[in-house]
Parts: structure tokens; C-alpha cells; sequence
């Protein structure tokens, strides 16, 4: 599997594309309130695809196994 971010921002913008298997798709994030930059951080991207992936597994699995699943509701958090 091939998996790709792109990431292009200049002043009051931002634009996020990912792909996955050349099946691309874009993602809204705003650029930072001073002009330059990603609105939201690593850690919080981090800690989205953890949750992300945990949700995914969940419906997954539960597809191979025939079980319906109909809400999947998942937090991470931390402390840096």
C-alpha cells in the first residue's frame, strides 16, 4: 500500500491532499490565523489518525465477523 500527504501553504491558504494507492482525495484544514502555516498541529494530526485507525479496525473486523456496527465513537488524548 502507498500512501502519500501533500501539503501545500503559502499566506492565508492551505491545501491538504492524501492518497492512498493513487486514489486521492483533499482535506480541509485551515491555514493558521497569522497567515502562514497549518491551523491545527502535529499531535492533533497524530492523535486524529489514531482514533481514525481504531475506527476503521472496528468496522473491519466486525464486517469479517457479520457483526452490524452502527456508531463508533473514539477519543485519544495525551499530554507532550
Amino acid at each position: 500500500m502507498k500512501i502519500s500527504a501533500h501539503v501545500d501553504n503559502s499566506k492565508g491558504q492551505n491545501h491538504v491532499t492524501l492518497a492512498t494507492n493513487g486514489n486521492s482525495h483533499s482535506i480541509a484544514i485551515r491555514p493558521k490565523s497569522g497567515g502562514y502555516g497549518s491551523g491545527v498541529n502535529g499531535g492533533e494530526l497524530l492523535f486524529l489518525a489514531l482514533a481514525t485507525c481504531y475506527c476503521n479496525d472496528i468496522y473491519r473486523e466486525a464486517t469479517k465477523r457479520n457483526i452490524q456496527v452502527e456508531k463508533v465513537e473514539v477519543e485519544v488524548s495525551g499530554d507532550f
